[in-house]
């Protein structure tokens, strides 16, 4: 009984301490006329629903000189301090929050700011949701301007547009109508469904331009993308820039239609200028023509349209449309002659190989050794099958019987002259070639070294004849000598007698 005493008087005097105190909390509270929702106030004794409101509801939080208040019907506040809630609008708790507007949500946070109906923060500081439908999910300093606009978090970003969007980042600002600014800093998407990936200083000007990411970029015209980089521009209307440092797809001019679906791949200081135009890489090239092309190197120029440059200071001019150049690393401007031409410059050589075996060994070519004028035939041995001799006479008389004319292509003007056969006469007499169209050097030239071997052999046959001949003619030389000298002898004698006789008359 004794202990039972003790612990009912301590009971006792901690419940006269806890009366004696005062309290900053007040047990819920209805207060309401018969058939109205009644007013919930938990938490600090400060906190109130506005007079007139119904439905309003407290659940808690609050402090002296922080009350949380509802102020206007159906308001809710879960908790935190210095919290207001609009007509339908709840804030979740944090610490100076406040909706202005119906259906308003934040749900935590610090001084966060709802004024759009139905619009949403869902936490952090300093964000603005300043329109109907717009949210700010949680960072600080970001403002959601736009109709239905979004910002995802970060710092200091503005989502301006109607239905655009922020995702984080800092000082981005997507200002177009659905806009998009994914994440970066200082990124600016400003015309209608722009888009920015992230990066920083990125600026996606054009209607429907996209930026996926890097510095600096511009995407100014219309239906533009540019990949990443560093200063990069894609000007002119559907133009494309992937990569790389201070390119320009478009020629930078106010019409922004000239260089449409103009493209640099990447690399640095390269220009697509032309329609349809197209730098792979590389450095300081400039496709100037339409659908003019560079692959690749340093310093090419396609000025003609349809021209297409590779390597090192290949140079197609304006006039010159469909040139196509190949520049090695020589470090001199190899420059375009003519329209249409295929030039090359490979102080090292050419080599064209069109046949293989399975190692890989060339079976089958041609090539343009260095510092020479001529081709060289694939003539190996090792890369030959089906060898027959040939009849050298045979040719030789073949040969004679193809006729060998002079002409000009159809193409050509009739003062340039050429000298040769006919290919199907050629191939009519020889049977060799891949096509009765056209004649190959490697057939040419054999039937021509086959012909000089049968005349070889038959002026061979024809000396050995000539040199019997002529002994022949010298041994009868020599008889006749002997005839001869026979002869004055006889005569010598025959004069001999007749001095004798006429002596003894």
């Amino acid at each position: 009984m004794t202990e039972r005493r003790w612990l009912v008087s301590v009971i006792v005097l901690l419940a006269l301490i806890l009366i004696s105190r005062e309290f900053d909390y007040t047990l819920p509270m209805k207060a309401s006329e018969a058939g109205t929702p009644p007013n919930i106030i938990s938490g600090y004794s400060g906190n109130n629903v506005r007079e007139g409101v119904v439905g309003g509801a407290i659940s808690g939080g609050g402090n002296r000189g922080f009350p949380n208040v509802v102020t206007a019907d159906f308001g809710t506040i879960s908790g935190g301090l210095g919290n207001e809630a609009a007509a339908q609008a709840v804030v979740g708790g944090g610490y100076n929050n406040t909706t202005t507007a119906y259906r308003a949500t934040i749900g935590g946070g610090f001084a966060n700011l709802a004024i759009g109906g139905s619009s949403t923060i869902g936490g952090g500081e300093r964000n603005s949701a300043n329109l109907a439908y717009t949210t700010v999910s949680g960072g600080s300093f970001n403002t959601a301007n736009g109709l239905s606009a979004t910002v995802g978090g970060g710092t200091a970003n503005i989502a301006d547009g109607p239905q655009s969007t922020v995702g984080g980042g800092t000082q981005n600002a997507a200002n177009g109508f659905e806009s998009t600014v994914s994440g970066g800093t200082r990124n600016t998407a400003t015309n209608a469904y722009a888009a920015i990936g992230g990066g920083l200083n990125n600026q996606a000007i054009g209607r429907r331009s996209a930026i996926a990411g890097g510095a600096g970029n511009i995407a100014a015209g219309e239906d533009v993308a540019i990949g990443g980089g560093l200063s990069n521009q894609a000007t002119d209307r559907y133009s494309t820039v992937a990569g790389g440092r201070a390119n320009r797809a478009g020629n930078g001019n106010d019409t922004m239609e000239d260089a449409r679906y103009a493209t640099v791949g990447g690399g640095q200081d390269n220009v697509a200028a032309g329609l349809g135009a197209t730098v792979g890489g590389g450095q300081e090239n400039v496709a100037g023509g339409d659908f003019a092309g560079i692959a690749a190197g340093s310093e090419n120029i396609a000025a003609g349209d349809y021209s297409f440059a590779v390597g090192r200071r290949a140079q197609i001019d304006a006039g010159h449309d469909g040139a196509l150049l190949l520049a090695d690393a020589t470090d001199a401007d190899f420059v375009s002659e003519a329209a249409n031409e295929f030039a090359v410059r490979a102080t090292g050589g050419v080599r064209l190989i069109t046949a293989v075996a399975d190692n890989g060994r060339p079976l089958a070519g041609v090539q343009l050794a260095e510092g020479s004028g001529s081709w060289q035939t694939l003539s190996d041995r090792h890369a030959k099958a089906n060898i027959v001799p040939v009849n050298e006479l045979e040719i030789l008389t073949l040969l004679m019987d193809v006729p060998i004319s002079t002409w000009n292509y159809q193409t050509q003007d009739a003062g340039i002259r050429h000298i040769g056969p006919m290919a199907q006469d050629f191939y009519a007499a020889f049977g060799v070639g891949e096509d009765e169209r056209y004649l190959t050097a490697v057939d040419t030239d054999g039937v021509a070294l086959a012909a000089i071997q049968g005349l070889y052999g038959l002026i061979q046959s024809q000396e050995t004849q000539i040199t019997g001949q002529q002994q022949q003619i010298e041994q009868l030389a020599a008889d006749n000598a002997t005839l001869t000298e026979r002869v004055s002898a006889l005569e010598a004698r025959l004069l001999a007698l007749e001095q004798s006789l006429s002596e003894i008359r």
